[in-house]
């Protein structure tokens, strides 16, 4: 699930575009609002907006920061919910972003 921090005055929309090629090496054609929450209300302003990519084409290798360290893996998203609900995932980022898309898909 690619995330990143938005860049001075970029919109969201802007920076889902900007993280998803830095982080995965692919190109989307279309970004669709899925949910915008607050992860940690009261405590402090952070705000997440999560997209949906579609259209997606491979156009280079990854582009990461210097303090990152990932991999792209593609996964069978019944298999990504059967991951959280054991617990294998925990970060909030992709626990929000995968039941609300599995629950406007109807997919449980």
């Amino acid at each position: 699930m690619p995330a990143g921090t938005l860049e001075k005055k970029e919109e969201p929309v802007k920076c889902a575009f900007r993280e998803l090629e830095e982080e995965t090496g692919y190109r989307a054609k279309k970004m669709t609002p899925l949910i915008t929450y607050y992860p940690s209300i009261g405590y402090n302003s952070e705000i997440i907006h999560c997209f949906v990519a579609s259209g997606l084409k491979k156009i280079s290798d990854l582009n990461l920061d210097e303090d990152e360290i990932l991999s792209v893996v593609k996964m069978d998203f019944k298999k990504v919910l059967s991951m959280i609900k054991s617990g294998k995932i925990q970060d909030s980022k992709t626990i929000c972003a995968i039941l609300a898309y599995a629950s406007k898909k109807k997919i449980y």
